[in-house]
């Protein structure tokens, strides 16, 4: 388990999803196409929250866990600079 976390502590993810944007809308795609119009998500293994925030914008109310403690501090971060209401 120490591996995987090591591993993402180093990674950045959202910088990959940014520069990267064609997996986030396609995998948006397929997440909105499938979730009822509003509701609550657990967003388990969430990294550094980039489809959380998403979520939440969209007005659902989400949970955002993640083994990697970097990884929730990071979503922390990003979610008090937005107006992202809804995230837990």
């Amino acid at each position: 388990m120490s591996d995987i976390i090591d591993y993402y502590s180093r990674f950045d993810e959202w910088g990959r999803l940014s520069r990267e944007p064609l997996e986030f809308t396609v995998n948006w795609h397929y997440i909105t196409t499938h979730l009822p119009p509003n509701g609550a998500i657990l967003d388990n293994g969430a990294g550094p929250g980039k489809y959380s925030m998403e979520l939440a914008k969209h007005g659902y109310r989400v949970t955002l866990t993640d083994l990697t403690p970097n990884l929730v501090e990071i979503a922390k971060k990003k979610i008090h600079r937005t107006e992202s209401i809804g995230m837990l």
